[in-house]
């Protein structure tokens, strides 16, 4: 399985493998090869998706992470904020 995530090794969003064996999930950074390990249980599985979700929304703020399309691909990104917005939707100057 892969998902696209921050490695806090080398701070690059990529593409991350998830194997497990049914008791162990091991990540892999496909930038860096850093890996860790979680236990393959409920928690593993509803932190996989929280990052899918919370993906969809980062990528409006941050579209350049569309280009994360295969292994060992790696961005660099520099946080920044959204503009507030108004009730009506507008942006504040």
């Amino acid at each position: 399985m892969h998902i696209k995530d921050l490695c806090t090794q080398c701070d690059h969003w990529t593409i991350t493998t998830i194997t497990h064996d049914g008791k162990i999930a091991t990540f892999t950074c496909t930038h860096c090869k850093n890996e860790f390990d979680l236990p393959w249980n409920t928690e593993t599985r509803y932190l996989i998706r929280s990052i899918r979700h919370s993906l969809k929304k980062r990528t409006k703020t941050y579209p350049e992470l569309l280009e994360l399309k295969r292994e060992g691909d790696g961005i660099k990104i520099k946080e920044r904020s959204e503009k507030p917005k108004t009730s009506k939707g507008v942006e504040k100057h």
